[in-house]
């Protein structure tokens, strides 16, 4: 039973009343009053409520009891309640997304940072979104703006307290979005919305503890223990591309913020390109054609990536790890050969699979994060 004030109890059983019609999909108004222990009366005036908002519709009659009767009027979520936009900002390119409540895509464009500069970049991302949003004659149907940024987010007081790669500190990205867009704006590290989106909608939906790496320019983690993502002391959790695997890292003078750890130096995409000059794709294409130096340097990646998810799945004991980033669509043989290391190197046994969302992960982690804040939708 919830405890509280009674204004903290009335919205907890409407946030509670309006996720389980969510996950249910359809739902009769006696079988959220079964599911709850809420009384009759009280998910009545909840239904009615969430009715006059347009945020739930009855949807016809659903199955009668063996015993005959009336049948129960079913309750759905309206998918076009109002509409959220997800801007998933890379220190290289950013995925902006405008979707219904249901995280169906609408529309959707991938910037290229190129040349610009932080501002320039910004101020690219703001306009392209507002065409977006004009394109669509949503109107005031926007209900909300998630962003997920490459590096610290103090996502209660919606600043970017640390992006290097853009140069941000401490820089109040929420105001600024929110004076632009006219709606409430929440941010979380990137990697953060990222394993949001496979818990949502993607692999993540089986898992209570599941560890999201995103292997590409950098190496990063979004954690999920029990249901709740970890971010540790100030906000610092998850950042694992500092993982020392080995005692040359003991060579560096020192490891700074803004300076790739050990693990990403040795295992990400970038570190591939730093010493073949060619894309880390390139390299993977040059391998599967039998390229000597290539295979090397790929079989070399696996097996840093395989002793840094070693330690992870050793420490947290996930009951999975979910593979994304660039680097993630090299594939099932990538899959494969990490599996084999890390059953070798730990005993902690865990399902490791790849990302079902792809580049649309983060992006919908930050719709979905929206959906959660604004509506109080638990996906869990």
């Amino acid at each position: 039973m919830i405890k509280g004030t009674p204004e903290y109890i009335k919205v907890m059983n409407r946030n509670t009343v309006l996720s389980l019609i969510v996950k249910k999909k359809s739902i009769s108004r006696a079988a959220i009053s079964t599911l709850t222990n809420l009384s009759k009366s009280t998910v009545s005036s909840i239904v009615e409520e969430l009715l006059s908002e347009n945020i739930i519709m009855e949807n016809g009659e659903g199955i009668s009891t063996k015993l005959g009767g009336r049948k129960p009027i079913e309750l759905v979520f309206n998918p076009s309640a109002g509409y959220i936009i997800g801007i998933d900002i890379g220190a290289s390119k950013s995925i902006c997304v405008i979707c219904d409540l249901s995280g169906r895509i609408l529309i959707k464009e991938v910037l290229q940072k190129k040349n610009y500069d932080s501002n320039d970049y910004l101020n690219l991302i703001i306009n392209t979104v507002k065409k977006m949003a004009a394109n669509l004659g949503l109107g005031d149907k926007i209900i909300g703006v998630g962003v997920g940024i490459p590096g610290t987010a103090d996502i209660e007081n919606g600043i970017a307290r640390f992006v290097p790669k853009l140069d941000w500190i401490d820089f109040p990205i929420c105001d600024v979005l929110k004076k632009e867009f006219g709606v409430d704006v929440f941010i979380d590290n990137d990697v953060n919305m990222a394993v949001y989106g496979e818990k949502w909608l993607g692999v993540g939906k089986e898992y209570n503890n599941c560890v999201f790496i995103s292997i590409g320019d950098g190496i990063g983690s979004g954690i999920i223990i029990d249901n709740k993502i970890y971010r540790g002391h100030n906000y610092t959790g998850g950042e694992i591309g500092y993982l020392v695997l080995s005692k040359d890292a003991l060579q560096t003078e020192k490891y700074t913020p803004d300076a790739y750890g050990y693990f990403e130096s040795v295992a990400s995409g970038s570190a591939i390109e730093r010493k073949f000059g060619i894309s880390c794709k390139e390299v993977f294409e040059k391998a599967s054609h039998n390229d000597i130096e290539c295979i090397e340097a790929v079989n070399e990646m696996t097996e840093y990536l395989s002793m840094g998810i070693a330690n992870i799945v050793s420490v947290l004991s996930p009951q999975a790890v979910i593979i994304g980033g660039g680097v993630s669509k090299a594939g099932l043989g990538l899959l494969l050969s990490i599996r084999k290391e890390v059953s070798r190197l730990t005993p902690v046994k865990t399902e490791i699979v790849l990302s079902e969302l792809e580049d649309n992960a983060g992006v919908l982690g930050c719709v979905g994060s929206v959906l959660a804040k604004k509506y109080g939708i638990s996906f869990y």
